[in-house]
């Protein structure tokens, strides 16, 4: 079997957590020769973890694509607006190409992009990472078979969690979208992604969207909250305190580990004091919408309708799809889905082997298809093409444009 050789750009959460453990679990299959990441803490133990020569570290993405490596092809995964240029460069080397989602902050860039790896001839596959997952491959067969008939119709919720949008889009990197994209291109392309997967590719023709920063506002801090929790009176109560991050590690493991790896609860703290993961969630720079639903009508009269919320307790996504014979109802988090049959009555439950991990699996299979699609180029693979996501982040756009425009109806 031939080893894949990849190089990495971004070795944080997703580029070193998420994608980078699959050459770990399978060091014949795939290697990582070379990385580029700005933050030296990460870039060192990647390249520890990776066995990476320190002559192949880098500190940005233009040192390494200057190398000319021969690599088999490179994931991209920094930061929303830093995905546009490495990704072009790339492509333009003559590099196959795994970019995190979104592909970039503009839908005008995100077109380039796919047009760019087109007209060269490179596979370009877009992290949606959702419609990898054996939960989602499970419930396509079961509409692709007829079992429920023709579907007219879908509902899904993003259910985000009061502590998960708390860290990540009113402290965090997404809680501006003046430095980053709309939460609902960040966070929910994913979901525009697996409603047209389901569909079978078909085009949504017109969207609308509403939904509002409701509740993460300065009036709405407690009496005599500070700008900080370290100070603050109510930082042994509030729920969203900054000292929580000590508490109830199984649960926030993976928010912990993005302030600080480490096990030392004593470094930890005095660290995140020192971060903006410290502020009070009612005194921040943000301005990410806390709630949001979108409405859609696609070719051949189906609707579609999706809301992700904050105020949420458990991180989850939940399905329905309505057919003319039956519908299918379940939740990826709970690795089982309902066929409802309308004729009999009778109600059968999938259950689906999801591993527990940040995505239910569709992190490593997504690696998996992508290393098997650059080891045998002249295999057709299914739903490999960028074009898919493409239409997944135009959607996210114009939904994003209709919200702001108070609900106008755009026309795709």
């Amino acid at each position: 079997m031939k080893q894949i050789r990849l190089g990495l750009i971004g070795a944080g959460e997703r580029g070193a957590n998420c994608y980078a453990p699959y050459a770990l679990k399978y060091p014949a299959e795939v290697k990582f020769v070379c990385v580029a990441e700005p933050c030296r803490e990460r870039r060192e133990c990647f390249a520890a973890a990776h066995k990476i020569n320190e002559q192949d570290c880098y500190k940005d993405w233009k040192g390494l694509l200057d190398q000319g490596y021969e690599l088999d092809g490179v994931i991209i995964a920094t930061q929303d607006r830093e995905h546009y240029e490495p990704a072009m460069a790339a492509i333009e080397a003559g590099y196959h190409v795994l970019l995190e989602k979104p592909m970039a902050e503009t839908v005008e860039k995100t077109q380039e992009i796919v047009r760019a790896a087109q007209e060269k001839g490179v596979l370009l596959m877009v992290c949606h990472v959702l419609r990898y997952t054996p939960f989602f491959i499970a419930m396509k067969d079961v509409i692709d078979s007829g079992a429920i008939g023709e579907v007219q119709s879908i509902h899904h919720i993003e259910n985000i969690g009061y502590w998960h949008f708390a860290h990540s889009y009113v402290r965090g990197n997404w809680r501006n979208t003046g430095e980053t994209t709309p939460m609902i291109v960040a966070k929910c392309s994913h979901d525009t992604d697996i409603m047209n997967y389901l569909l079978g590719g078909k085009k949504c023709r017109r969207i609308s969207s509403f939904g509002s920063l409701s509740y993460f506002r300065p009036e709405n801090a407690p009496e005599g909250a500070t700008e900080t929790c370290v100070d603050c009176p109510h930082n042994k109560t509030c729920m969203y305190s900054a000292y929580k991050y000590l508490e109830d590690r199984p649960m926030r493991q993976n928010f912990r580990d993005i302030v600080l790896r480490t096990d030392d609860n004593q470094e930890f703290l005095e660290h995140l004091l020192r971060t903006p993961y410290a502020r009070c969630v009612y005194h921040c720079d943000n301005d990410a919408v806390d709630h949001q639903v979108v409405n859609m009508e696609y070719e051949g009269g189906v609707t579609a309708s999706w809301q992700a919320s904050a105020f949420t307790m458990d991180i989850k996504r939940q399905t329905k799809i309505m057919g003319t014979k039956g519908e299918i109802e379940g939740c990826i988090e709970e690795d089982s889905f309902d066929i409802k049959d309308f004729a009999s009555g009778n109600v059968r439950t999938v259950r689906v082997h999801t591993p527990k991990t940040l995505h239910s699996g569709g992190d490593e299979c997504i690696m998996q298809t992508f290393t098997e699609a650059l080891r045998h180029p002249e295999i057709e693979h299914e739903n490999l093409d960028a074009a898919l996501s493409l239409q997944g982040h135009v959607m996210a756009f114009a939904a994003e444009e209709s919200r702001r425009s108070g609900g106008k109806v755009i026309e795709l």
